[in-house]
């Protein structure tokens, strides 16, 4: 799971045998580093067990009265709406990162990474920020900041299939407010040396996945996976300037997040208005 995703779980403690003064801990697997994808300790070390990879614990007691809960295997749920058919065309969108320009390092020849001024062969420190963009038709991304013009208009009731192109080193939690939305599947893009979606993008043929087993249902967050496409469906019931973003609070607070609009409204003609005052 990652920032802002939510699971409605049931647990039976019924047979678990809990030492007396014990715990059971839920427990978090992913790195003490940004996640990428993969399987814990065969892709990266798990989070520190005794600090950052512990969320809570629980401590099973003695059943007090008469347990009235209906067993998880019995339990009938309703099933999920079905979504209208989505417009021919989807909705090209990218995650990008921009590098420092100002601050790089070098390989010293002694194992040593040093700074150095940014000329080749120096190569930059590491990414200033992530920014939300457009696909182009040549398959290159625009990455966009928050006070550029909104770039993803929507008509009212409209449902579409968004399409997240992923040219970042990271995972990073989609959060599209207004809607909850489907999980369609996944795609492999072509990657360089380093694992991250080459410019022009250029998809993987007979690489699409189906959503994970815990994502069939509505979701209003996705992860999308580093080197992938990630697509969602989604209908926008109602008009107004709402916003798109990831969750992780350092990449929203640093222009990671863009307005969106559903109808023409008076709120998104303002806010692009004002991006057209900031152009030079």
């Amino acid at each position: 799971m990652a920032p802002a995703e939510r699971a409605d779980v049931i647990m039976d403690f019924s047979a678990v045998a809990v030492p007396a003064g014990s715990g059971l801990y839920l427990v978090n697997l992913g790195p003490d580093e940004p996640f990428g994808g993969g399987v814990p300790v065969t892709d990266f070390p798990p989070a520190d067990p005794m600090t950052t990879g512990q969320v809570m614990e629980l401590r099973p007691v003695p059943l007090k009265g008469a347990d009235l809960s209906t067993p998880p295997a019995q339990l009938v749920l309703p099933a999920p709406p079905v979504l209208p058919p989505a417009n021919a065309v989807a909705r090209t969108i990218t995650l990008n990162e921009e590098d420092s320009a100002t601050v790089c390092v070098i390989d010293d020849g002694a194992g040593n990474i040093v700074e150095a001024p940014c000329a080749d062969p120096a190569a930059p420190f590491g990414p200033t920020e992530a920014l939300l963009g457009t696909l182009n038709p040549d398959g290159t991304s625009t990455p966009l900041m928050w006070s550029d013009a909104t770039t993803e208009n929507v008509a009212v009731g409209d449902t579409e299939v968004w399409e997240i192109y992923n040219f970042t080193a990271d995972a990073h939690p989609i959060h599209i407010h207004l809607v909850q939305f489907q999980v369609v599947d996944r795609q492999a893009l072509a990657t360089g040396a380093d694992g991250m979606a080459v410019q022009p993008a250029a998809l993987v043929p007979d690489t699409n996945r189906l959503p994970e087993l815990w994502e069939t249902g509505f979701k209003d967050t996705v992860i999308a996976y580093p080197g992938e496409v990630t697509r969602v469906k989604a209908q926008f019931p109602s008009e107004g300037l709402f916003v798109w973003h990831c969750h992780i609070l350092e990449h929203e607070d640093n222009e990671m997040m863009r307005p969106y609009c559903v109808g023409n409204t008076a709120a998104c003609q303002q806010h692009n208005d004002a991006a057209s005052s900031h152009m030079p």
